[in-house]
C-alpha cells in the first residue's frame, strides 16, 4: 500500500470517528462551488457545530459551523466558496485546515 492509499484510509477512519463521536459529526451529501472551479457534487460532508479553535494571536474563536470534506474529493476551498446541502447554503469565511487528507472550512449561512 502506497503513502496516498494510507492517507486515504486514515481520512476515512477520521471521518468515521467524526460521525460517531458523541453525535458531533453530521455526515451529509452536498456540493461545493467557487469562482475558480466548477461545481463539485456528491461530496460527503461532515458538519460540526460550535467548534472552538485558537485564532491569530492566541485568541479563542468559536465557529458556529465548520464543514469538512475528504481532500481526495475536494483539494481546496476558497474564501466565499459555497457549500450546498439541499436548500441550505454556507459561504466559506476561512479555510481552517488542509493537511492533504481532510479539508475543513469555517462557514456561515449564505
Amino acid at each position: 500500500m502506497n503513502r496516498q492509499q494510507l492517507k486515504a484510509r486514515a481520512a476515512r477512519a477520521i471521518f468515521q470517528r467524526m460521525r460517531e463521536g458523541d453525535g458531533e459529526g453530521e455526515p451529509v451529501l452536498g456540493s461545493y462551488s467557487d469562482a475558480a472551479q466548477p461545481l463539485v457534487s456528491d461530496l460527503e460532508l461532515v458538519i460540526l457545530r460550535d467548534v472552538e479553535r485558537v485564532g491569530p494571536e492566541g485568541m479563542l474563536l468559536v465557529d458556529q459551523v465548520q464543514i469538512s470534506v475528504l481532500a481526495d474529493h475536494l483539494a481546496k476551498v476558497r474564501r466565499d466558496g459555497i457549500f450546498t446541502v439541499g436548500i441550505q447554503r454556507w459561504r466559506v469565511s476561512e479555510a481552517v485546515r488542509n493537511d492533504g487528507v481532510i479539508v475543513t472550512a469555517a462557514v456561515m449561512p449564505a
